[in-house]
């Protein structure tokens, strides 16, 4: 029995408490431990990778030194200093000839739409709104992660492919600036788009999945579905060491076979591998989607797996209070490379601070929702001011800011 939010990762309204939320539901997971082949035919991992267990290794917390030795093992000439890979079930940054297991710990933000606030993408100049935002959140909650959603199907329908200056230039800019910031990455998630199908017919704008050429909803607008955007954004942040792709953002919600999602994101991931070999790049880190509204991770335990490259990490969506999710769906970290990509909403009865203690002890990098002050897309972390010069944390965004900053170098 699935839950109905209209909390969790609200992106539809103007205020989350309008006519359209999202959903995040509970559910038991599993993994399989699986070994990560690169499509180049070489290791994405180094014999060195485990080198480092504490959680706040650089350059996660600092910038990155390059060794001047070989390139970490990887595609297109290995991992260079400062590029995240995974290796079992850890995520590692690249030192130059070495790796440390690297933690994330963040919050998510809203593109340039301001989760509702800028419908219309009215505002002369949301761009300087947000890189002021920006600069707030990285001097004043130190994270050393973020998400950035590319809300491009959920207000007015914008695309990163044509008519730059309405949305994919800002939006560069915005993601641009956060990644200045040593040590700072930015899980940069295609959340919705006019290419997506298959989203869950309750609640469609936040559940799309990616199209291809063989299923597109437009053969004429849309020849290669979905391929086309992700290969744009690979072009525009080839070089970016701090970038990660998220395919999606809750892909089917609950209504979507595993089969489906599953087939969709392999399909993506390779995509993405496609354009980065082309242009001679080492593989980012791209972020799957499970099931149940990216609560069940299950699907990914079939062996083989039905993901079939490199350099893959798996979102989990963890929200206790509304969703019912408990540690149960994080518990299979020992075997997979995770993340969770958006969690809050905690009570009494499944406080934070066990669920931190878990993410510390398991390695797992963590985003909590939502950090917006212009429009209310809850759980807010910060109260809704419209000023990006006063970013005031709500009750949550205290307890997600002391725990950012208690592991702030």
């Amino acid at each position: 029995m699935r839950t109905t939010l209209v909390a969790c990762a609200c992106i539809l309204a103007v205020a989350c408490g309008g006519s359209s939320g999202n959903q995040a539901d509970g559910g038991p997971i599993g993994k399989s431990t699986q070994t990560q082949q690169t499509d180049a035919g070489t290791s994405s991992g180094s014999d060195d990778a485990g080198a480092s267990a504490t959680g706040d290794a650089a350059p996660g917390d600092g910038a990155p030194v390059d060794d001047a030795g070989p390139s970490v093992p990887g595609p297109n000439g290995g991992y260079p200093a400062g590029w995240l890979y995974t290796d079992g079930n850890k995520i590692m940054v690249s030192t130059g000839n070495t790796g440390t297991q690297w933690m994330g710990r963040g919050v998510n933000m809203d593109d340039i739409f301001m989760c509702g606030y800028n419908n219309t993408l009215y505002l002369s100049d949301p761009e300087m709104l947000e890189e002021t935002v920006v600069s707030g959140l990285v001097s004043g909650w130190k994270p050393n992660f973020v998400r950035m959603s590319l809300s491009m199907n959920s207000f007015k329908t914008v695309s990163w492919l044509s008519d730059p200056a309405q949305y994919a230039t800002p939006m560069t800019n915005i993601i641009d600036a956060i990644g200045k910031n040593p040590g700072v990455y930015v899980l940069v998630t295609l959340r919705s788009d006019a290419s997506m199908i298959l989203g869950d017919p309750g609640n469609m704008e936040p559940t799309g999945i990616p199209s291809d050429s063989t299923n597109t909803p437009d053969k004429t607008k849309f020849p290669t579905g979905t391929d086309a955007v992700y290969t744009a954004l690979v072009d525009t942040f080839a070089h970016s060491s701090f970038v990660l792709f998220g395919l999606t953002n809750e892909a089917g919600g609950s209504a979507r076979s595993d089969d489906v999602i599953s087939g969709a994101m392999d399909h993506a991931v390779g995509t993405i591998r496609a354009e980065e070999d082309k242009l001679g790049v080492p593989h980012h880190i791209v972020s799957v989607q499970g099931n149940g509204y990216s609560s069940d991770l299950k699907l990914y335990t079939a062996s083989p797996s039905p993901i079939t490259h490199d350099n893959v990490v798996y979102e989990l969506h963890y929200y206790p209070g509304l969703a019912g999710e408990t540690p149960s769906n994080y518990q299979y970290s020992s075997t997979l490379p995770m993340i969770v990509g958006e969690y809050g909403d905690f009570t009494t009865q499944v406080p934070q601070s066990g669920f931190y203690a878990d993410m510390e002890a398991k390695m797992i990098p963590n985003l909590a929702w939502d950090f917006d002050d212009f429009s209310g897309c809850a759980p807010d972390l910060l109260n809704t001011t419209k000023d990006p010069t006063m970013l005031q944390p709500t009750a949550w965004g205290m307890t997600v800011q002391s725990y950012l900053l208690a592991h702030a170098k």
